[in-house]
């Protein structure tokens, strides 16, 4: 039997689909039903609207079998608990590709692993950081400030350059612990100076650990207890843009980042310091 793509599907029952998403009052109604039961005052205060411009719409989910009357309050049905999240996520997720649009359009978004790629919305309070004509080294300034804050530092990256590698010798000579995952290509450039130098300097430091990943890396990431910075590389350039990062400091991006950092680091090799 031939497979029925979402275009065909959407062709079939686009009135329903459509009746959601061109109502600001269905789909709001439906995000707010999903963390709970609620009565019809909360939701008039969640939706800003009146009882006369809710009760219909919510009629409308009622016939569509999304929500029910439970004890005089509403909540999601068992398809309604199906469809909400699915609703939430499409929503989250262009929020934060709205929020940070240029960030987004004009990297190369493709260095992300996928799975990490599909949990984006994690991202959606990160702050961008970009060197300005006012401002040339905010990146480096947010950067060097992330280090100095942490108590530990996690990072995976394609790029190094002699002021960063400076940086990471006074943090890892400062006692606190390093873990660097670095591209092959990155790995090479280590064996030559100035990293030689920096390298063999931190030889013999427990806190200090490098490991070559198996698979590409097309991106610069850092994460602490209480930081991430993400920089991408340009859209069709092959330059990685150290003049822009993406940086968060609430729990959700700092767990997202660590998820990153453990995913290339499984199967990595470390690195002999100095690097042969």
């Amino acid at each position: 039997m031939k497979e029925i793509s979402p275009l065909e599907i959407y062709n079939e029952f686009h009135d329903d689909l459509q009746a959601i998403f061109r109502s600001r009052l269905l789909t709001q109604v439906l995000i707010a039903l999903g963390s709970g039961t609620k009565p019809l005052s909360t939701l008039r205060e969640i939706t800003g609207s009146s009882s006369q411009a809710l009760i219909p719409k919510i009629r409308q989910l009622e016939a569509l079998h999304y929500v029910e009357s439970v004890r005089g309050d509403y909540a999601l049905t068992p398809v309604g608990r199906l469809v909400e999240p699915e609703i939430e996520r499409v929503v989250t997720l262009m929020g934060v590709l709205q929020r940070h649009r240029d960030f987004w359009i004009e990297h190369e978004i493709e260095g992300i692993p996928p799975e990490f790629l599909s949990e984006i919305k994690y991202l959606y309070n990160a702050k961008v950081v970009k060197d300005v004509e006012e401002d040339i080294f905010a990146v480096y300034t947010a950067f060097s400030t992330i280090l100095k804050k942490a108590s530990w530092i996690h990072g995976v990256s394609s790029i190094m350059s002699p002021i960063h590698a400076d940086t990471i010798k006074e943090i890892v000579m400062d006692g606190k612990p390093v873990e660097l995952i670095v591209s092959r290509e990155l790995a090479h450039r280590l064996a030559a100076e100035p990293y030689n130098t920096v390298l063999e300097s931190l030889k013999g430091y427990a806190n200090f650990r490098i490991y070559v990943s198996p698979s590409p890396i097309r991106l610069g990431m850092t994460v602490t207890d209480g930081y991430l910075s993400l920089g991408l590389y340009r859209r069709n350039t092959d330059m990685y843009d150290a003049t822009t990062d993406l940086v968060g400091v609430d729990a959700a991006a700092v767990a997202w980042g660590e998820r990153l950092f453990q995913h290339y680091k499984t199967g990595s090799r470390g690195l002999q310091i100095p690097p042969e």
